[in-house]
């Protein structure tokens, strides 16, 4: 399970963020950006990753194929 796990990006990578009047945006998370883990996968193989404070979704596949995990930080460090 993924959930709650970061990863550096090695590779640049596609998300997808939908607005609150229900618009979807693309954007490619550049390499070395750290994103968490936040819920999935669903249906499709998509996760909710948090990126920059905002929500997008991301194919699982692409995660595990062009991000490395990074060790859980503990709570006194955060």
């Amino acid at each position: 399970m993924l959930t709650g796990k970061r990863f550096r990006l090695n590779m640049g990578t596609l998300a997808v963020t939908q607005s609150s009047a229900g618009r979807r945006t693309t954007v490619t998370i550049p390499p070395g950006e750290i994103v968490k883990v936040v819920s999935g996968p669903g249906g499709e193989g998509l996760i909710d990753v948090l990126w920059n404070g905002q929500l997008f979704d991301m194919f699982e596949v692409d995660l595990e194929s062009r991000g490395e995990e990074l060790p859980e930080v503990s709570e006194a460090h955060t």
